[in-house]
């Protein structure tokens, strides 16, 4: 009947029920041609026999390790295969010795052997060694089972097999026990056979087995794994006991199998709702099948063939399927308490007794009470449709607790001799893809089917998991509550629930909550499995502590011991885990556990990452998480991945790099599972966990360089400059090793702990080398510091950079917009690692003494430094680089920080960083470095510095070709270099327009001249644009539009601008002027000019706007022409006989000494500043030409030598001034000309004849003003006529405003010229007043104009029409200043 299997090559043998490993090695395959030993005599029956080879090809593999008992019996199913089973590749061993008993106790503790997959403050999940090879290979076939921790064994079943093994072996391929099942399921759809494990007997140690197929009704019972076993293997005979269910209805299977221990058997549900009491053993203890119908109101009462399926149908529809049996703990020997509760609230409850005796206790309808209770606890429950109600399952609630524990669960505590069931039920309330959970606590008082009768405790909403049960799921949801009753385990197909039942102690706090209803939310968590069709909990079983019970003695003791409440899965693909709550007293305390962000983040993070673990962490259950919690939780997280202070992180590490790739893994883990669960993290956030990850890959690129450092330094020097840098990092600013606890490596120390401060450690790598230097270091060992330092930056920060240009996707940040590592806006972030202006700072100092550090000549130096200084010049355009990116996030942030201060730091940056630019470019081109001086410029849009690195490449390039001894391959390769710079430059201009046109031109006139620049042939177009756009190039610019524009209008329209605006020298203005309008004038006569080809209209237009053109110049001219007569004839005499120039001021101010009272000397400082610009040559305003000519008073000796002065003074104004500036100007001069004569003697006419007061009228400047005012108004030539103005006109000008030249002087200054002004006004009043002034103005003016009409009838009578009267003073003679006042000037 029992044999050993066949290998899994043998096609003839029959396979035996169980197998095992054997002691030997085992033997290699067949395929040698080593002889075969002969088969057991026993083994040779060729009689077929139902095995799992019955359903499957056989398949060849290695799973030596079970034992297997297969019935004798021959199964009808072995000739009609459905293939119920995937195959299993189980290799099977022929055995001809008995192998030795299986000691299941001794080695269930002999280690542990579990691996931890998921960890929280309140519980564990961990996975169990102990899976048997059959399991293991056959991953995905349907199966169920059960656990048993009261045997220590666990029980898989198929359609064909029941697999038994300990659970708890810290073997992962422990010896095992397969049974083949005697009358297999007829096809894959029936149900799975339904086993229990059973209490071991008298006479042996392991447990038996017994299995009753569903729908046949069939039971097999093995009264002992291993005696079957050794049965097998010795007599070859049938060890189980099989029978039938005798009275099953047609269509009615059996759902349920509970072992009923107390009464010495078990009970049996049915699809109909009927139970039945199954017993293995007779009254003397021998293997018997016997089942008794249990008296019941939940199954149909009709017996009859064809009414039976009908009658169990409505009966099932009316009352709902039986959603579980369960049986109390017993608390006598040889009776049990029973509850089936059915889906739709039934309840019904016996006491079974030894034998099958029963007394029915309850029946019950509880659905009312139940819904009512639900939905007084959560109110949202009343949303829910009331008919979908239904119990899924119920557990017992453990009795007799000591007094320690009965107080610490919300459950109520009764005695173990209490005769009520007390119940907790798992109930459900859904709404199409949304089911709501709840435990409701039931006290079942017996005797009575009223529901006053049934007292309803506690109602705990379940808020964690809300996914509805899977109706085809290989097992339905099961409730456990371990003692001491504080938590409940919820096992579902693919999540399992814990939650806490316990009742914190009562306090002056709690009360007070609990009257605001803001009682903090009891533990809960749910624990998923991954979505993996081969993954689901397929079987469950709970441990519970012995050491919660009030009377130990009256306990049963368990194969498996725990000291903690346990939940032990079964899952398929995965193997047994075990959910252990380790210190469940902890949720009755005062601070119980708390199911936060950072716990669940901790669970995804560390145990997320394993590959095989078949556990989920990213499904998202409704734990009312917000996005600011998740925020918080995940920058404490990863604040301790970085300082390695999370309890799941070692703070030893054999190989730092893989220990810091590990921390990089785990953050991108945790932004992973972030974004994976939708979590919506705030902006900055999500940028600082960006940032604590580049800290972390900096970290890794540090540590490498520094082993790259290690090999590369001799023997005798090991410290590279990473060590030297966290040596010289303040004490305070790193955290301190334990030396008692070993901790001696502070390079490493600083690696695990301090990561957190990478900105201190990058920013100390200047400061290394600084105090180094003043430390006396040797040459060759600091130049190796310069040459690690300049690694250390240009790695660092630029991988740093890279980082975040590659991890923006996975931090949430893809919309964000980087320019090599810079965001756009820093509005609202916290300060960057990176933008850390110690950081910037020393960057830049690297990058200078790197720059100094490659001027070293190679022949001073010895091999080695030679060898480094060339690799830091090679490392020069990676840290120029890195600090102008730097420095560019630095002022990025500091302007957009909002804090005025910042803001004024970011501007002040923002000037060292257009200085640094240009700067550092030109000293990358100075140390040969051309190409990345190119790129970097460009980069960083320093075109300026691109123009002027281009223009010296190319003149570099040019002086090599004309250098003596050029070979003519090396010239050739000089000029293809040179057109390749000179495409650049086109390339320039192109891509960046005058951005770079300008620049590049404005070097070429610095460094080489005019006559390059006007040369210059690579764009004429921007080389025009670059010229007219500076004013002060304007006398090129107007050469430029000569000879390679041919356009003489703007030309003109040049020089006229330049005379009239921005000239300041007297003879560079007149000459300018005249040249523009000769210019004018020429264009405008040429053939072909615009304006000949210009429309009538437009010519007209043109033609006045011409007009008024050349009166300016004209008018401009003019002046020029009274500044330079006036210094030729009364200036120049003067400095003549000077022997330098700085004599000549004082010669002049000896010469025309300004009377003026010394309080208003103000007026003598206007006098000397208006010389001191004349004798410059400099053009002087209109203005400030008026001041010299009414302040100065001419020598008699060359006063006839010009024009009246004030004459002159009134045609500056009309010429150089408009509107109300010139009447202003003129009232002044008329002041000051009226000031000029003592009226105060005029006036006094005592004692005097006419004749001499008509000479004494005769010599004042009035009167010469008169008489040329005259003159010049009689002249048919003259266009403007000046106004004459009476005294009393003149009165109060610049009294109160001063003129346009004063608007932006000082107070001060102000003040005393208005002073000065008002003293002069004071004069001319005080002679209006008292001295007839306006009488003697009027008289003066008359006889002027009567001696100018008597000089014009004498010259008439003379034929001399150019003489004056003879009675008018010579300075009305003729000159230049005449000639001029009549209109006449060199330029007509």
């Amino acid at each position: 009947m029992f044999a050993p299997a066949p290998t899994g090559g043998s096609q003839n043998g029959a396979s035996t029920g169980m197998t095992t490993r054997g002691r030997r090695r085992q033997r290699p395959a067949s395929s040698d041609n080593s002889p075969h030993m002969p088969k057991s005599k026993r083994l040779r029956s060729d009689r077929p026999q139902v095995t799992d080879q019955t359903f499957v090809e056989p398949i060849a593999a290695a799973a030596p390790e079970t034992y297997e008992v297969r019935s004798a019996q021959e199964s009808a199913f072995a000739v009609k295969q459905d293939g119920i089973e995937q195959p299993v590749p189980a290799q099977r061993q022929e055995l001809s010795v008995r192998s030795k008993k299986s000691r299941a106790v001794d080695r269930l503790h002999k280690g542990d052997g579990t691996t931890l997959l998921s960890a929280s403050t309140a519980f564990d999940v961990r996975k169990l060694a102990a899976l048997p090879e059959r399991i293991k290979l056959d991953a995905t076939s349907r199966q169920h089972g059960f656990v048993d921790p009261t045997v220590g064994f666990a029980l898989s079943l198929t359609h064909t097999h029941a697999v038994v093994w300990p659970y708890a072996s810290s073997s992962t391929s422990p010896e095992s026990f397969t049974f083949t099942l005697p009358y297999p399921s007829k096809h894959s759809t029936d149900p799975l056979p339904l086993g229990l494990l059973v209490s071991p007997s008298a006479s042996c140690s392991e447990p038996g087995l017994v299995v009753v197929m569903p729908t046949s009704g069939k039971i097999t019972y093995w009264e002992s794994i291993s005696s079957a076993t050794t049965l097998d293997f010795m007599r070859h005979q049938r060890t189980g006991v099989e029978d039938s269910i005798s009275g099953m209805f047609s269509g009615e299977r059996v759902i349920q199998l509970v072992n009923v221990e107390a009464a010495a058997g078990f009970v049996l549900a049915f699809s109909s709702g009927r139970t039945a009491y199954l017993s293995v053993r007779d009254a003397q203890g021998r293997p018997k099948v016997s089942v008794q119908f249990l008296r019941t109101s939940l199954g149909p009462s009709s017996v009859g063939l064809f009414g039976s399926i009908r009658n169990a149908l409505s009966h099932s529809a009316l009352q709902g399927d039986i959603a579980a049996v369960r049986a109390d703990r017993a608390s006598k020997q040889g009776e049990c308490t029973v509850v089936a509760v059915t889906s739709k609230g039934r309840v019904n409850s016996w006491r079974i007794h030894r034998g099958g005796h029963h007394d029915l206790l309850a029946e019950l309808d509880i659905r009312a009470a139940v819904v009512e209770a639900v939905h007084q606890a959560d109110q949202s429950n009343t949303a829910l449709n009331a008919d979908s109600f239904k119990v899924l399952d119920f557990c017992f609630v453990p009795k007799g607790l000591s007094s320690q524990y009965a107080d610490m669960s919300e459950l109520r505590q009764l005695p173990a001799s209490d005769n009520r069931q007390h119940l907790l039920l798992l109930t459900s309330l859904d709404d199409k893809d949304l089911c709501r959970y709840s435990l409701v606590e039931l006290v079942i008082n017996n005797g009575s089917s009223h529901g006053r009768c049934v007292d309803i405790g506690i109602v705990r909403s379940i808020s964690s998991y809300s996914t509805p049960p899977n109706a085809h799921a290989l097992s339905k949801p099961r409730l456990y509550v371990p003692k001491p009753a504080m938590i409940a385990f919820l096992v579902f197909d693919l999540a399992t629930v814990v939650a806490s039942i316990a009742q914190p102690p009562e306090s002056p706090d709690s009360q007070i909550m609990q009257d605001n209803h803001t009682l903090p939310a009891a533990f809960e968590d749910v624990i998923d499995l991954r979505r993996d069709p081969a993954l689901e909990i397929v079987g469950s079983g709970f441990e519970e502590p012995q050491i919660y019970d009030a009377e130990d003695d009256v306990v049963r003791p368990v194969r498996i011991k725990t000291k903690n409440p346990t939940a032990v899965l079964l899952v398929r693909g995965a193997g047994t885990m075990r959910i252990s709550v380790p210190d469940c007293k902890r949720f009755a305390s005062v601070a119980p556990p708390k199911l936060t962000a950072k716990i669940k983040l901790e669970q995804a993070v560390f145990f997320g990452m394993k590959d095989d673990t078949p556990l989920a962490f990213d499904i998202k259950h409704s734990t009312g998480f917000s996005g600011k919690e998740y925020g918080d939780a995940a920058l404490e997280l990863s604040h301790e991945i970085l300082a390695s202070t999370n309890p799941h992180l070692s703070p030893l590490a054999a190989r730092l790099d893989d220990n810091i790739k590990d921390r990089v893994q785990l953050l991108d883990k945790m932004m992973a599972h972030i974004k994976s669960i939708g979590v919506d993290l705030d902006r900055a956030v999500k940028w600082e966990l960006l940032w604590n990850a580049e800290k972390m890959q900096v970290a890794s690129t540090l540590w490498r360089k520094h082993e790259d450092f290690l090999h590369l330094r001799p023997a005798a020097s090991k410290k590279t400059i990473v060590a030297e840098i966290v040596e010289y990092i303040r004490s305070e600013e790193k955290s301190k090793p334990d030396r008692a606890k070993g901790e001696l490596d502070d390079l490493r120390h600083w690696f695990i702990h301090d990561i957190h401060r990478m900105e201190l450690f990058i920013a100390w790598g200047y400061e290394v080398i600084k105090h180094s230097s003043k430390a006396k270091l040797d040459a060759t060992s600091l130049t190796r510091l310069v040459f690690e330092a300049s690694e250390i930056y240009n790695s660092t920060l630029r991988d740093a950079f890279a980082f975040r240009q590659t991890h923006l996707e996975l931090y949430g940040l893809q919309k964000e917009k980087l320019d090599h590592g810079i965001l756009g806006d820093y509005a609202g972030l916290p300060t960057p690692w990176t933008a850390n202006k110690f950081i910037a700072n020393n960057v830049k100092r690297q990058a200078e003494l790197s720059s100094e550090w490659v001027k070293h000549e190679d022949g001073s130096l010895t091999d080695d430094q030679t060898s480094l200084v060339h690799k830091i010049r090679e490392t020069q355009p990676e840290m120029t680089e890195v600090y102008l990116t730097v420095l560019q996030e630095l002022i990025k942030w500091n302007l957009a920080s909002g804090d005025p201060k910042l803001i004024a730091e970011g501007q002040k940056y923002e000037e060292v960083y257009r200085e640094d630019r240009h700067a550092k470019v030109l000293l990358l081109a100075h140390s040969g470095n051309w190409e990345a001086a190119i790129k970097i410029a460009e980069t960083h849009r320093s075109l300026h510095a691109l123009a002027e690195v281009l223009i010296r490449k190319i003149t570099l390039l040019r002086e090599a070709q004309i250098a003596p001894d050029v070979s003519a391959e090396h010239l050739e390769r000089l000029k293809s270099k040179e057109r390749e710079k000179d495409d650049k430059v086109q390339e320039c201009f192109s891509t960046y327009g005058e951005d770079f046109a300008f620049p590049f031109y404005d070097y070429v006139f610095s460094a080489y001249g005019v006559e390059p620049l006007l040369e210059s042939n690579v764009d004429k177009k921007y080389k025009t644009m670059y010229l007219r756009t500076r004013p002060e190039l304007a006398k090129i610019s107007w050469i430029n539009d000569i000879v390679d524009e041919e356009d003489i209008d703007h030309a003109a329209d040049t020089l006229v601008d330049l005379g009239l605006a921005r000239e300041q020298q007297v003879w560079n203005k007149k000459i300018e002027l005249s040249l523009g309008k000769l210019a004018r004038m020429a264009e405008s006569s040429r053939p072909g000019s615009k304006a000949l080809m210009s429309g009538v209209q437009e010519a007209s237009i043109d033609g006045i706007s011409e007009d008024m053109r050349l009166d300016a110049i004209d008018k401009e001219l003019a002046i020029i022409s009274i500044q330079n007569e006036f210094y030729e004839t009364q200036i120049q005499p003067v400095t003549s006989v000077a022997l330098d120039e700085s004599e000549e001021l004082g010669l002049v101010k000896e010469a025309f000494h300004l009377q003026v009272p010394k309080k208003h000397k103000i007026l003598s400082q206007l006098f000397e500043d208006a010389i001191k610009r004349l004798l410059k040559h400099e053009a002087l305003d209109a203005l400030t030409l008026i001041d010299l000519l009414t302040l100065i008073t001419l020598s008699p000796e060359t006063k006839d030598n010009i024009a009246d002065q004030f004459f002159l003074a009134l045609q500056v104004a009309s010429n150089g001034l408009q509107g109300d500036e010139r009447l202003q100007a003129e009232r002044l001069i008329w002041r000051r000309c009226l000031l000029r004569e003592d009226w105060t003697a005029i006036n006094n006419t005592s004692l005097k004849v006419d004749e001499e007061t008509m000479d004494v009228i005769g010599q004042t400047d009035l009167f010469q003003l008169y008489c040329t005012l005259y003159a010049h108004q009689t002249n048919r030539r003259t266009k403007v006529a000046h106004q004459r103005l009476a005294p009393s006109e003149s009165v109060g000008v610049y009294t109160q405003h001063l003129d346009r030249r004063f608007a932006n002087m000082d107070k001060a200054y102000r003040e005393k010229m208005l002073e000065a002004m008002r003293w002069e006004d004071s004069l001319l009043c005080e002679h209006i007043e008292s001295h007839r002034l306006e009488e003697w103005t009027a008289e003066t003016q008359k006889l002027a104009e009567q001696a100018v009409e008597q000089s014009y009838d004498e010259t008439t009578e003379n034929q001399s029409t150019e003489s004056l009267p003879r009675n008018v003073p010579n300075r009305m003679s003729r000159s230049r200043s005449t000639r001029m006042a009549n209109g006449q000037n060199g330029t007509h």
